[in-house]
């Protein structure tokens, strides 16, 4: 029996890998939100793992809002790199395995690739905004303090499914643009994955096999679609107007991922457009 903790038991993936990992057999969960093990009390964390003895940790605690990030970047550097140290020196300490959620958001700026992705797990990076600097360096800390960490580079998430705890959801977005029949923007420029949160979890259990190092783990977007051209297919599988979703002038930004290494280790995920339209299709 696997013993396994999960910080951000509150939030959209944390939740979600709860309710996964809780049905199957093999597993006892433990899922934490702040009050039960706050990430900036090293004592709170030290407790939390004394109590539950976890043999494997699931890290997707974060503070995840970009531009929150931004604002405040000394708030969220407390969360996403000192919480992340101390998690990552507890699972070290006890011998747990350690799956951190890391960003493709490291790779915005990669220096020599202004031509483009899909990046590389190997590639040097240099992120020129807060949230992607402090991924990065919560996989520093991950990879010194806890050895055999698994990173995992996540794509944007969806869920087209109803559920509670969302927050810049694509999949919902585009179910009520359909149904309200109003335009909105999305940037032309814009190329990333976007995952069902869904087919993310149900490989997660293998991360915690996979040698450990950074993985790109998500949905490709191997063709290169723009924001916009994402959410116009997602329209079109839900049998709105394409044309709801208009293009908007914005500097580009390249967050694609090449998924080579994670398909040479069995794990497979559908290409982002076609997961996107089936999920919208089918839900």
């Amino acid at each position: 029996m696997e013993r396994l903790l999960i910080t951000g038991a509150n939030g959209f993936l944390g939740s979600r890998a709860a309710a996964c990992f809780s049905g199957l057999s093999g597993w006892q969960v433990l899922a934490v939100g702040r009050r039960e093990m706050d990430l900036t009390d090293p004592a709170a964390v030290e407790r939390v793992f004394r109590e539950f003895c976890p043999s494997r940790v699931l890290h997707t605690a974060a503070v995840s809002d970009v531009g929150a990030c931004a604002a405040d970047p000394a708030g969220s550097e407390r969360i996403n790199v000192e919480g992340a140290r101390l998690v990552a020196r507890a699972c070290g300490n006890a011998g747990a395995r350690l799956v951190f959620c890391s960003s493709d958001q490291v790779y915005l700026g990669r220096p020599g690739r202004e031509g483009g992705g899909p990046y590389k797990e190997e590639e040097p990076c240099a992120p020129t905004q807060p949230y992607g600097q402090q991924k990065l360096a919560a996989e520093s800390l991950c990879a010194a303090l806890a050895p055999g960490a698994v990173c995992l580079r996540l794509t944007w998430l969806y869920d087209a499914r109803p559920y509670p705890c969302r927050r810049g959801d694509l999949a919902q977005t585009l179910r009520r643009l359909a149904g309200q029949k109003e335009p909105m923007e999305f940037s032309a420029a814009d190329r990333r994955g976007v995952t069902d949160v869904w087919e993310l979890l149900v490989n997660l259990p293998t991360a915690f096999t996979l040698p450990g190092g950074v993985w790109n783990w998500g949905s490709p977007n191997e063709a290169g679609l723009s924001a916009c051209q994402l959410a116009r297919r997602g329209l079109a599988a839900l049998g709105a107007d394409p044309a709801l979703a208009r293009p908007k002038d914005l500097p580009g930004r390249e967050l694609r991922m090449d998924p080579a290494k994670t398909r040479a280790a069995g794990v497979r995920f559908a290409d982002a457009a076609d997961a996107l339209a089936r999920a919208l299709q089918t839900i």
